[in-house]
Order: structure tokens, then C-alpha cells, then sequence
């Protein structure tokens, strides 16, 4: 994945990367894994690093307008904090699943 942006601000670092096919896509666990820890070695200033992984493909949600999913990442306090941003397709159709998924990311990044 191409790093697209690193921000620190006082003790927050947010770090912004492109782009991923969907959660189904083999070795996406291990890939965002790599890239955290990685990251986290410089992270070592400050007290909370987040990440934003974007989807590559964008959908259209009741309104026609267009969402871009995102795994977005939170490492604070020594905890792992995961969530996906996602259109209303796939609220509807994939929350189950991304749940799912979110569950190992977690765990993985917390071995």
C-alpha cells in the first residue's frame, strides 16, 4: 500500500495509506499489520497513532453519492481500537462480515 500522508501534531500521529481491493483481498490482515508496526517504531513520541486505510473502489449509497470505505486504526494506551467506515451497501449486505474481520485484525495486531 502507497503511504499517502504522516501527520503529528503534539502528541497525535495520523498516518494515511492507498489503497486496498476490499476486506476479502489475501493477506490485507498482514499487510495493514506490517505496516502498523513498522510505523510504530517512530511513533515513539507520541501518546496515540492512528491510520486510515482507503478503499480503492468508490460506491454509491441511497442518496447516488459516492462513499469510499475506510479500515481506520487507532493504537492508544497500549490498545488496539479498530473500525470500518462503510456505505450503506454494506451495512446492509457485509456488516456481519466486517465485523468478523475487524475481530482478527485486532487480534492479530495485538499478538
Amino acid at each position: 500500500m502507497k503511504q499517502l500522508f504522516d501527520e503529528t501534531y503534539a502528541e497525535n500521529r495520523t498516518l494515511w495509506y492507498a489503497y486496498f481491493k476490499d476486506i476479502e483481498q489475501m493477506g490485507l490482515i498482514g499487510t495493514i499489520s506490517q505496516i502498523i508496526q513498522k510505523d510504530l517504531q517512530a511513533s515513539k513520541d507520541v501518546s496515540a497513532t492512528s491510520w486510515i486505510f482507503y478503499r480503492e473502489e468508490l460506491q454509491k449509497d441511497a442518496l447516488e453519492e459516492e462513499v469510499r470505505s475506510s479500515i481506520m486504526v487507532r493504537f492508544v494506551d497500549e490498545r488496539y481500537y479498530v473500525q470500518y467506515n462503510m456505505s450503506d451497501f454494506e451495512f446492509v449486505t457485509q456488516q456481519d462480515s466486517i465485523s468478523i474481520w475487524l475481530k482478527r485484525l485486532k487480534e492479530n495486531l495485538e499478538k
